[in-house]
Parts: structure tokens; C-alpha cells; sequence
């Protein structure tokens, strides 16, 4: 390759993935570009002398009419052939078109290209590593570029040309140190990707310019600049009270809610009024209040009154990148005064520069590896928060636990990223933001510091009605004896004076070996001392266990007496344990600045062994806090922290245990562990509450009611005319499983051959999805309705994407698909809920909750069951209206909402004003077609 290169860019169409199975091309596009611009093309159907199949129809809108009369590929093989030779052959997925196109050339009689060729589905993972979504017209849409018709070979063609040209401008403008070390990867890319590099590297190399000012490097390394944050505004701006006076701050065009309004004066009278301010107040805020800025706005001006920050704590990191994406730049545009928001999430989302440096130094053999590190080098030259949240990785890659940051207790001042670390800039601009957007699960993990270090912020609680499952999560432990004791003899043999491959022979006659030695021993004494700790715990609860095991392993709950009986019995190999744990983390501290101090001395292979060791060191002692926790659990309780289960979970052989403990209730927990720290918090969320005089929500946030403010906002949806309930009276009894699942497949059959409208279907568990998805599939040809189902098709974000890029798709979900999707205008308009989302009551935590609220006194499935799963359908029934312009039906297969008492309570917390209708299927069916025909649409019911 060099500047002249003229490159091949080809998209094929086919009616099958196999050549040797008698696929073929149907359709051939090419576009040439040189220099920067596209400078010929050539595009042409073809006919394969063999049927499409329907799906391959459907998806490129290639029918077998448009090719009878098309040239044979015999036809047109000696002008492909001859417009591909001494070019780069370049495709999305060259994988798949190169080898394609060279079978169809030798199958005619053509010898195979013998050719460079390049991938841009790659070189666009690399050269724009924060892209969402690498498929074609995803990249298309990212970039501005036109693409008019995706799966065609001549247009897919045409703008996978203009991709590459946007892809060698961006490489072109890489620093001269970030393409270097992008070279000296040496990374295994499909076909010869990787030479794309080798000549960017050299075409910068002839015209060198200094870095732009955003830019420096450090140790080796391009990084961007970080903004600079000044002190805050401290003058007097009045709140605007008024509709007038807000909507002067209103962006033009900008709906006006009559309830945000509301919301809004809510909230800064509260915390305004001398009688209010120290009182929590929850405000239920349907979908559709604009509830984010209804609390956002109030906020800003209060904090600037009192020059105090805000803590808004929402449900999920994905949450929390949406206020900061699209509600706080919408509250700058409104706002007289300046504000500055940052999101902070746990330190395994944020790179550590020292580790991603040395991870560089490290030869790699995994693929996936190689690619992260080269998306890695070029997003640190983009962004200037180091959130690895910012390159969407799907399932979150091994490579990932070696470079993630470990805390700013981590961060030693001898660290040669010491002064770049994004962690340590992102808590010295805390100081100078006005708004800090954490998660629920962060909030209770750090409260005390979020609290403390901004002398009690005022605190919003967004989605609200899940606080308490995440203090749950957050507080479970769990501490794996076998996996501890295989990580003690892991750095054993590390630093085994006998092993010649060892980290204590590497480092031989240096004064480090001699710290390394110690470290050796004190790890034979806890070994020794941990299996010991193990043996006593397996002992003294053997009995407890029984007889003959039906499984490989066995859970118990175990008292909390019990459990502080055998820690006072044991507190003194406990504490030998603990300060083992304590030497082990001054020395890795010392032996690390030690090492880094004289790194020229080591060689690669030397700075991998370290990290190594240090990685299995740090996660031996990570592993013992999380039994000192297990420990100090009573110690809360006592303390009137929440009350706690504990449970052992052992093998069949008697030889592996595990010791685990779980916040059972949030009681005494939340008030003093969390708000404490805090002002006088505020809740919100769309669906709060189960009924007006329903204690549960109270219970949940660990709030007295009598001293709580609360306001239940109204939705101005017109559920009359939107929407309609329809549940059946027809299905079998919900105890038999086999005969409820075919119900639950046969009624979904017949609903979905005669209602084709876009249908999101909400069930329990995945394995009802699974039986459901079967008989669908077989029952529904693909070419009909995509089917898409939880566990199957894909992750979260692929099926939701799938199921929007469709007009009449089905998706089966269960689990975090009942909340948190947004699927506006006409993307939903059918909702079937297969079955009541009730708790499963064979769970162990759910066994201990029930026994604990009878021991009380109280009903746990009124107290618990039915308010819980009210709300979850309440949150389900909520995915399908979600603008004034939205409209569908929902249909209950779950009969026990028509035949029980409770069906009656679940009811009432519905919308007064949405319609419904009992009867069995046929009668629902016949009322649903009537229901969609009064309103415009896409859809083609039967």
C-alpha cells in the first residue's frame, strides 16, 4: 500500500454463506477509491442459476424475477477479475467477500486473486473505538453518510467507500507514538489489515507536525487533555416560581408539562421552607412528567442558593449516562448560571494507565486481546474520562481484569501515571461540580465519602422503588475457601526459590528478591493457616448438613449465634489471618515502587511476571475483606445496620466450602448507612407505589411514614382512547407447569398469526422463554415475523436494536426487559404478559424473608409478594405508553387476575381510565383487531 494505492471496495449479495454447498452471488458491487475519493465504480445483478431462499429475498429486496434476465457470473467473472487485479480488495466483513468472490472466479475458470485485501468492519472497531455498533448502516447513520438501501450490493458498496475514507482520515490524523505502538503490536487482523497501519505510520512520517493542543503524551503514551474546572458561581439568582417566568427559561419549542411544573416548586419549596427541609420527600412521577428535569432544575437553583452539590443516585450505569448526555445539557440551556455535572461509577470502570502501559509491553497471542489494545491506544487520544463504559464492549473480555483501576488506595505518587490518572482527575474536579451522578449501588457503597467530603449534598434517588434490592446486592458476600487456598499456592509457586522461571530467580542479588522471599514465607504460613480455618469450619457445622447429597453441593443457613460462636471460638487464627492480610498489602505497596523505581532494569518478560504476582496478591487480599465483611455483619446488625442471613454452602465430598453472608432487610440500614450522610433525601420514580395505604414502598427505603412527605403526581395520558386491558378467564391452573406453557405457547400462536403488530412478550424466567421461542419458530415462518427471544438472539441491546429496525418483530424477554426499554411511537403497540411476575418462593433468600415476616407477625405475601410483583407489572404495563402519541394492548394470559381477590388490588393501581376487558382468547382476539383498526398504522392484522 502507499499513497497511489487504488482500492477495491466490494459488497456482495448471495443466496447462502457457502460456495461449495452451490451458494452464489446474486448481486456485485465495487467502487474504486484513490487518494481520498472515489474515483469509478461498477455494479451488476447476477443471475445464480438456482432459487433465493424467501429470507434472502426479504432481507436485500432481490427477487428471482429482477436476476432471470441478469448476466450469468460466467457472464461478468473476466470484468470483476479484471477491475479487482493490482487493487486492495476491501470489504465490510472481508472475511466472508474475499474468499467469496475468489471461489466464484475459480469455479468459472479464473485462477484466485492474489491480492491484498482489508477489513473496515476492523479498522472501524480500532480507528472509532466508542462506536455503539459496527454493523453497515449503524456506522452509516453514526457518520452522517447516506444509505439509502442497505443490502444492496451497490449501495452498501458506495458507502463502505465513503466509510474508508473517513477511516484513513482519522488514522492520518493519529499521533506518531500511537500509530507506532499500533505497528508494534504486530496484531493477527483479518487478512492484511494490519499493513493499513504500517502505511498510515509511514505517510505521517513524511509530513510530522506537532500535536494539537488537546493533545500531549506521557511515558510513551498520547493521551487527550482533561478540562480544567474553576470555582463556582456564588451570586444570588431567583428560581423562576411561574409558568411565565420558567418559560422564558425554556428552550423554544420545549413541550410544557403541567405536572413538571409542579414537580419542580415541589422540590424547591421543600428544601426552602424551614419546616421541610429536614423531611424526605417522595414524589411518584408517571412516564411522561419529565420527571429527570422536574428535579434537575429545582436542584441546580438550590444548590446554588446554599453552594451545596447533588447527588443523584439513578438505577443503572446506563441511566446515569443519560442524564449526563441528554438532561444536563438540556438544564445548561435553561439555567442563568453555570453548572457542571460528572458522573463517578466504581473503579473497575476506569482504565489504569500504569497497567494499560505494561499490558503493551506484554506479547499476546488472543485475537480479541490484540484488537482491544489497538482500540484502547486510539480511544486515549478521544477521551478524557478513561470510562471503558465509553467502548461498549459487549461481554466484558478477560483482558479487561488486568488494566481495570483498582482505586485511588491503589494510586502510589511513585506511579508514573501518577499525574494522568483518571480516577484521581476525575475526584479533584468533584470538588467543582454541582451535580455528581452515581448509581444506586455506588451510593450505598460510598455514601459516607460522597457525604462527608461535600459536607452533605443534597441527595436524589431516581428509580427509587430498586434502592433497596441494590443494598441487598451490595451487601451479599461471599468468600470461596478452595479458590483462596489454589491463589496462595499460585504465588507460592511464583516465588519458589526452586522454580528457574520463578519471579524470585528473575530478580536474584536485586534488593527487591530479598522483600520477595518474605512474602514467600508468610504465604506457606497462610496457607497453612487458612486450610486449617477451613478444616474447623467444615467440622463444626458438618452435621448440619445431613446425610447423602442429591446434588454436588449443598446450602444451609446458619444462625447468626452460631456464627458468631464459631468467630469468637476461632478470633485468634482469624487475627494471625488478618495480619498475614496486613503484611502481605504494606509489603506489595513497597515492593511495587521498588520495582517501578528501577524498571529499565527488567526485561518484558520480567515486568510480566510482577504483574502476575501483583494481580494474584491483590486478589488473595481483596478475598479476605470480603470475609472480614462476612465478619463484621453481626457487628452491624448490632448496631441496628439491617439484619443479616448467613449460609454455608459445602461439596458432596466435604472437601470445598464456602461461607456467604446477605443484608436480609434494609431496616436501620439505609437511614443510618446512607442518609445520614446526606440532606433530607429526595424519591422519585414512575412507579412508586402499590396502593396509597400499601407500607411497602416506607419499608423498602427504610423510612418512617409519618415523617415522610409524599406526592403522587397524575399521568395526562388519555388511557381511554390509547390503550386496553385484556385478560383471560380460560388458562389452566398455574401450578401445572407443562399444561400452563402450552397454554401460554398456543395462545401467543394464534395471537400473533392474526394481531401483526410490533409485540413485546414479558416472562419469568428464561426458560419459559425458551419453551415459548420453540414452538413460535416453528410454528411462525422467519420471512412472516422475526422472532427474538432473551438468551437466545442476543444480547440486551442487539434485540432491542433487531426488534426497532423491524415493523412488526416479536420479542420474548424476561428479567430487566419488564423495565428500562424505551420503545417509542409505533416501535410497540402490543404487550402480553405471560404470567403474573410473582418471586419465585423456592429461592433461599426469599425461604428466609417469608419465615422472618411470619416470626413478625405479618402476612408475606401481602406484605411482600403482591406489592412486589404489582409494581413489576405496573413497570411492564409501562413499556408500552410512553408518549401522548403511543397507543396498544395489553393482554394478561395469567387468568388469576380476573378469578382471585388480589387480581382486584393489583387493578386499582392501574390508570382509572384505562379500559378493560375479561373473556377468553377468541372474544379478546375479536376485541383487539376492533381495537387496532380505530387507530392508524403499519400493522396488517388477520
Amino acid at each position: 500500500m502507499d499513497a497511489n494505492t487504488i482500492y477495491a471496495v466490494v459488497d456482495i449479495e448471495t443466496t447462502g454463506t457457502n460456495v461449495a454447498e452451490g451458494n452464489r452471488i446474486i448481486q456485485f458491487g465495487c467502487v474504486l477509491v484513490q487518494n481520498g475519493a472515489i474515483i469509478n465504480h461498477f455494479n451488476t445483478d447476477v443471475n445464480p442459476q438456482t432459487s433465493i431462499p424467501q429470507s434472502i429475498q426479504a432481507l436485500t429486496g432481490i427477487t428471482e424475477a429482477q436476476v432471470k434476465r441478469a448476466p450469468l457470473f460466467d457472464d461478468v467473472a473476466g470484468s470483476i477479475y479484471s477491475l479487482l487485479s493490482d487493487t486492495v480488495f476491501v470489504a465490510h466483513n472481508v472475511n466472508f467477500d474475499f474468499p467469496f468472490v475468489n471461489a466464484e472466479l475459480e469455479r468459472v475458470g479464473y485462477p484466485t486473486l492474489n491480492i491484498q485485501a482489508i477489513d473496515t468492519v476492523t479498522l472501524s472497531q480500532i480507528l472509532l473505538p466508542t462506536v455503539p455498533s459496527y454493523r453497515l448502516h449503524d456506522l452509516t447513520q453514526y457518520l452522517n453518510i447516506t444509505h439509502n438501501h442497505p443490502h444492496s450490493a451497490n449501495d452498501d458498496a458506495l458507502v463502505t467507500g465513503q466509510l474508508l475514507i473517513v477511516l484513513f482520515q482519522r488514522m492520518l490524523k493519529l499521533p506518531i507514538i500511537t500509530l507506532q505502538q499500533m505497528v508494534a503490536e504486530d496484531a493477527d487482523l483479518p487478512q492484511n489489515t494490519a499493513d493499513v497501519f504500517k502505511w498510515g505510520l509511514a505517510e505521517v512520517r513524511k509530513h510530522p507536525g506537532s500535536l494539537p493542543d488537546f493533545m500531549y503524551v506521557s511515558n510513551g503514551l498520547a493521551l487527550r487533555k482533561t478540562p480544567v474546572l474553576t470555582s463556582t458561581d456564588d451570586r444570588d439568582y431567583t428560581y423562576p416560581r411561574t409558568k411565565k417566568n420558567k418559560l422564558k427559561r425554556f428552550p423554544k419549542h420545549f413541550e410544557w408539562r403541567a405536572d413538571q411544573a409542579k414537580m419542580m416548586n415541589l422540590i424547591y419549596r421543600q428544601y426552602t421552607d424551614q419546616d421541610t427541609a429536614d423531611q424526605p420527600l417522595i414524589v411518584e412521577a408517571p412516564t411522561g412528567t419529565g420527571k429527570t428535569l422536574g428535579y434537575a432544575l429545582p436542584m441546580a437553583y438550590l444548590a446554588q442558593k446554599y453552594d451545596k452539590q447533588v447527588v443523584i443516585a439513578t438505577d443503572t450505569v446506563l441511566l446515569q449516562n443519560q442524564l449526563m448526555t441528554q438532561t444536563m445539557p438540556l438544564l445548561e440551556r435553561m439555567l442563568p448560571f453555570e453548572t457542571h455535572a460528572e458522573v463517578v461509577k466504581g473503579n473497575g470502570h476506569y482504565l489504569d494507565l500504569s497497567r494499560f502501559k505494561v499490558s503493551l509491553s506484554q506479547a499476546d497471542h488472543s485475537k480479541q486481546t490484540q484488537l482491544i489494545k489497538l482500540r484502547l491506544l486510539v480511544w486515549l487520544t478521544q477521551t478524557t474520562t478513561g470510562d471503558l463504559d465509553e467502548l461498549h464492549f459487549k461481554n466484558e473480555p478477560p483482558y479487561l481484569d488486568g488494566v481495570y483501576h483498582h482505586g485511588l488506595d491503589d494510586l502510589s505518587e511513585t506511579d508514573p501515571f501518577y499525574e494522568d490518572d483518571f480516577l484521581r482527575r476525575l475526584y479533584k474536579r468533584l470538588a467543582y461540580s454541582r451535580f455528581i451522578i452515581v448509581n444506586h449501588a455506588f451510593l450505598i457503597q460510598h455514601a459516607a465519602l460522597l457525604g462527608d467530603n461535600f459536607n452533605r449534598p443534597y441527595l436524589v434517588v431516581d428509580e427509587a422503588q430498586h434502592l433497596a434490592d441494590y443494598a441487598l446486592k451490595t451487601q451479599r458476600q461471599k468468600f470461596d475457601f478452595q479458590v483462596s487456598l489454589a491463589t496462595a499456592r499460585r504465588l507460592m509457586d511464583q516465588l519458589n526459590p526452586e522454580n528457574e522461571y520463578g519471579l524470585t530467580v528473575a530478580t536474584q542479588g536485586m534488593a527487591i528478591n530479598d522483600q520477595l522471599n518474605t512474602v514467600y514465607r508468610w504465604l506457606i504460613e497462610f496457607h497453612r493457616q487458612l486450610r486449617a480455618l477451613s478444616d474447623y469450619l467444615i467440622s463444626r457445622f458438618k452435621d448440619q448438613f445431613g446425610g447423602k447429597f442429591s446434588t454436588a453441593y449443598k446450602e444451609i443457613v446458619i444462625s447468626e449465634d452460631d456464627w458468631t460462636a464459631f468467630l469468637e471460638q476461632r478470633s485468634g487464627l482469624f487475627e494471625q489471618l488478618d495480619i498475614l492480610v496486613g503484611k502481605f498489602q504494606t509489603q506489595l505497596s513497597d515492593i511495587t515502587a521498588t520495582f517501578y523505581k528501577q524498571s529499565n532494569r527488567w526485561l518484558k518478560s520480567d515486568e510480566e511476571l510482577f504483574m502476575r504476582f501483583s494481580h494474584a496478591l491483590t486478589a488473595l487480599t481483596d478475598a479476605w475483606q470480603t470475609l472480614i465483611a462476612i465478619r463484621r455483619a453481626p457487628q452491624h446488625e448490632q448496631a441496628g445496620g439491617g439484619s443479616y442471613l448467613y449460609w454455608l454452602t459445602i461439596s458432596s465430598d466435604l472437601s470445598h466450602i464456602m461461607v456467604a453472608s446477605n443484608l436480609m432487610t434494609v431496616a436501620g440500614f439505609l437511614s443510618q448507612r446512607v442518609y445520614d450522610h446526606f440532606q433530607a433525601p429526595t424519591f422519585t420514580g414512575a412507579t412508586l407505589f402499590s396502593s396509597n395505604r400499601s407500607q411497602y414502598l416506607y419499608d423498602q427505603l427504610d423510612l418512617d411514614r409519618s415523617s415522610v412527605k409524599m406526592r403522587r403526581l397524575k399521568s395526562d395520558f388519555d388511557f381511554k382512547t390509547q390503550a386496553k386491558l385484556y385478560m383471560t378467564n380460560d388458562a389452566p391452573d398455574i401450578r401445572d407447569d407443562e399444561a400452563y406453557n402450552q397454554y401460554v405457547s398456543e395462545t401467543l400462536i394464534k395471537t400473533l398469526t392474526r394481531i401483526n403488530r410490533p409485540t413485546l412478550v414479558l416472562f419469568n424466567s428464561l426458560s419459559a422463554i425458551e419453551a415459548a421461542y420453540e414452538s413460535l419458530t416453528e410454528a411462525i415462518h422467519p420471512r412472516e415475523r422475526l422472532i427474538l427471544a432473551q438468551g437466545i438472539s442476543g444480547s440486551k441491546d442487539k434485540l432491542i436494536k433487531r426488534f426497532m429496525d423491524e415493523d412488526n418483530a416479536v420479542l420474548l424477554g424476561a428479567a430487566s426487559f419488564w423495565e428500562g426499554i424505551d420503545l417509542p411511537q409505533e416501535k410497540l403497540q402490543l404487550l402480553i404478559i405471560a404470567r403474573l411476575p410473582f418471586d419465585s418462593p423456592d429461592q433461599l433468600e426469599t425461604r428466609v424473608q417469608y419465615a422472618r415476616m411470619k416470626a413478625e407477625g405479618k402476612n408475606p405475601f401481602y406484605n411482600l409478594s403482591l406489592p412486589k410483583a404489582t409494581l413489576r407489572l405496573r413497570q411492564g404495563i409501562g413499556r408500552l405508553i410512553r408518549t401522548r402519541q403511543d397507543y396498544g394492548a395489553v393482554i394478561v394470559l395469567d387468568s388469576r387476575l380476573v378469578t382471585r381477590h388480589y387480581g382486584q388490588t393489583i387493578l386499582k393501581t392501574l390508570p382509572a381510565s384505562l379500559p378493560t376487558m375479561a373473556g377468553q382468547v377468541p372474544q379478546l382476539l375479536s376485541d383487539i383487531t376492533k381495537f387496532f383498526k380505530k387507530h392508524k398504522s403499519n400493522g396488517h392484522d388477520g
